[in-house]
């Protein structure tokens, strides 16, 4: 158990930490895809200051500061500085990349987003945004190979784009399609209050990423596996009952049985039919003294349950599965130690009424 947090005190660590001057009151701070160019963005400031790696770095080599500010030095704004946007708009706060040497800036005071060029550092597009834009989003517009096809505008102060419909009124999204020279709108949604910044990435980065995984049923070896509805039953042996139960979205199979007696040694070796990687299934039956069953895409888990008391006993999922995963139960019929109800099982269907 730890007991202490390891403070690094910048103080003490001389090199770790260093101030470069940002014009004015500094918001963003976002590094282009190359890791050479870093934009600066002042909420109030009306240029976007651009800094470089490599003169930083030869900034602190030659120790090129303006004093220091409680012991971390400054470095001197123009030693550390690429070169300044001008008149880009007001209030920059936000930007993004394209991966082809253009950079998008949000623009909070203007209401705007603004294409620029990161080499000779010119404006070359502007859209306006509805209104007070503050985060954008990319997909992978943050890592060395962005998406550069869209461009979302998350608006923080969009009170009269949409009809009131609830107790805070909606704020808006935009989509941009930024794939061609002159950035084009397609969509405004709208969405909550204040929405903030999002990562986003292509389609098929995820999709196929490793997380798809489909489990074969065929290739579950379990002893009690239950590899369809169809080979679903319930076997006596002595005073031990195995149940041989599948689960699917939304239904046990059986999921009504009776013969079971007080004291019988109950095994629910239930298997998950469901072939996704993202959908467990869970067991349960009132009155067990564990825990409930877990049951992942293709495999057999088993749950022992003795009985203490004649009576009907309600068995269910217990974990999220689907719309109908409240129907996902059914029930088991104890009867009395020594009684002579057969032992029957059944699926859909109510079990008959006791005589």
């Amino acid at each position: 158990m730890e007991e202490e947090v390891l403070v690094l005190d910048v103080k003490e660590l001389k090199d770790i930490v260093y101030f470069i001057p940002c014009p004015k009151s500094p918001h963003g701070c976002d590094v282009d895809p190359t890791g050479e160019y870093i934009v600066g963005s002042g909420k109030l400031a009306a240029l976007i200051p651009v800094f470089s790696f490599d003169k930083i770095q030869k900034a602190i080599a030659d120790k090129s500061y303006d004093g220091d500010y409680e012991g971390i030095p400054v470095i001197k704004y123009d030693a550390a500085l690429y070169g300044e946007v001008k008149k880009p708009g007001l209030g920059p706060l936000h930007t993004e990349f394209d991966g082809k040497g253009n950079a998008y800036t949000s623009f909070f005071v203007s209401s705007e987003v603004v294409k620029w060029n990161i080499k000779d550092l010119t404006v070359v597009d502007r859209v306006p945004t509805y209104y007070s834009v503050g985060h954008l989003s990319i997909p992978g517009g943050n890592t060395k190979k962005p998406s550069p096809k869209y461009l979302v505008a998350y608006n923080k102060i969009t009170k009269d784009r949409y009809l009131p419909t609830g107790p805070e009124l909606a704020q808006s999204a935009q989509i941009y399609d930024i794939s061609g020279d002159k950035m084009q709108l397609i969509l405004d949604f709208p969405t909550i209050g204040e929405p903030h910044y999002a990562q986003s990435a292509p389609a098929d980065v995820i999709r196929n990423n490793g997380q798809l995984k489909i489990y074969k049923i065929g290739e579950n070896k379990h002893p009690y596996v239950t590899a369809g509805e169809a080979n679903a039953k319930v076997v006596r042996e002595g005073n031990k009952v195995h149940v041989y139960m599948s689960s699917i979205r939304s239904h046990f199979a059986p999921d009504n049985i009776e013969g079971v007696r007080v004291g019988d040694e109950v095994y629910f070796h239930v298997t998950n039919l469901e072939q996704d990687w993202d959908v467990p299934h869970g067991f349960a039956i009132k009155g067990a003294d564990n825990a409930e069953l877990l049951i992942m895409p293709g495999e057999t888990t088993t749950l022992k349950w003795i009985p203490k008391k004649a009576g009907m006993y309600p068995m269910y999922c217990t974990d999220f599965c689907s719309a109908l995963h409240q129907e996902m139960q059914g029930y088991v019929r104890v009867s009395p130690a020594g009684s002579n109800v057969p032992l029957s099982f059944s699926l859909g269907k109510p079990v008959p009424e006791s005589k």
